[in-house]
């Protein structure tokens, strides 16, 4: 997501609008003012050089329903001066962990996922989100550098880097706000506010490997 305005305001604004998704959102964290506050102050990318660059980062614990309970961590990350990096993790698994009270995901049921990526992109204004199974919206960037860096700036990422090279991401939606695609060489179809959902990739649920699918939105 493109950062237009101070980070503790577009953070503060990226947590109120959870409550506009049409699916169940609940914040488990009850220290939501200090976690911002913490993502705020940033902390050094290396305790022991004083020059380090200031990490700005926050983890925030919810229950999502996709319509079923599922634990999730949304994570937002400063990724250069102009771009918020937003992450929902989900428990990747096939299967069910009882122990560390996580649900799996079935098959048939990815497909509420994808619901869940159109109607954060109806909620937010992002300029590209997509899913993924342990990766993140860097990955197409293509620059492997670690961040925070300027080489990530907002208008940095194109869309050649996902149609012309393959990623490991299942679905993308972009946002044709931004660039307009002509040629795609993938399924996709057009959605509300100038979208374009394209699937560059399947969807295999691992068994007990402990991944994490994420959603990935700038």
């Amino acid at each position: 997501m493109e950062l237009k305005e101070e980070k503790v305001k577009a953070v503060q604004e990226i947590i109120n609008n959870l409550s506009r998704v049409t699916n169940k959102i609940e914040i488990v964290d009850k220290n939501v003012k200090e976690i911002i506050d913490f993502f705020d102050r940033g902390y050094p990318y290396d305790e022991e050089d004083p020059r380090s660059p200031k990490l700005h980062s926050l983890r925030l614990r919810l229950y999502v329903y996709l319509p079923r309970k599922r634990k999730t961590t949304l994570q937002i990350e400063m990724i250069s001066s102009n771009v918020l990096m937003v992450n929902f993790w989900f428990y990747g698994d096939e299967f069910d962990e009882p122990e560390w009270d996580q649900i799996g995901i079935k098959k048939e049921e990815f497909v509420e996922f994808i619901s869940f990526l159109k109607e954060l992109y109806f909620v937010y204004e992002f300029k590209i989100g997509g899913i993924a199974i342990d990766e993140d919206i860097l990955e197409l960037f293509r620059f492997g550098e670690l961040y925070p860096n300027e080489c990530y700036r907002f208008e940095k990422l194109s869309p050649d880097n996902f149609l012309k090279e393959p990623s490991h991401f299942i679905n993308i939606i972009w946002r044709e706000k931004y660039q307009s695609l002509c040629h795609i060489p993938y399924n996709h179809k057009r959605i509300e506010k100038e979208g374009i959902l394209i699937e560059t990739g399947s969807f295999i649920p691992r068994i007990k490997d402990r991944c994490v699918p994420k959603y990935n939105l700038v």
